[in-house]
């Protein structure tokens, strides 16, 4: 799935439809257009798992944990082959790549839809 889409070209209107579909790649996304670039990868994870669960005492250090390695092994390749998110593994941060203008009314259309969802997360 990594090459599926390449920093190459043209993030299309049906790429970005597939990168925003999955919930937690979503959610990444949030964190880094909501929030000061770059952010640690553990601190994305903890948003992530705050958004997800629907109590927040929930949101334990096995929970945070399985939401990392997601959002490394999983999400992160992806969104960073479509030169959304620059990844630096060495500082373990992330933050919005070269590509991230072009989804950003997407993004914004769809947590605008997701908002209420995640401010109750926020105070659950």
């Amino acid at each position: 799935m990594m090459g599926e889409f390449s920093g190459e070209s043209e993030v299309t209107a049906a790429d970005t439809e597939t990168l925003l579909a999955d919930r937690r790649r979503r959610y990444l996304l949030y964190c880094l257009h909501l929030y000061a670039n770059p952010l640690g990868l553990p601190d994305v994870a903890h948003q992530v798992t705050v958004w997800e669960q629907s109590d927040s005492s929930g949101v334990c250090l096995e929970r945070r944990l399985e939401t990392y390695m997601s959002l490394y092994h999983d999400h992160l390749p992806i969104l960073t082959g479509a030169d959304l998110v620059r990844y630096e593994q060495g500082e373990d941060m992330v933050e919005l790549g070269p590509a991230a203008d072009r989804i950003t009314p997407p993004l914004e259309s769809r947590l605008r839809r997701d908002v209420d969802e995640l401010l109750h997360a926020e105070s659950a």
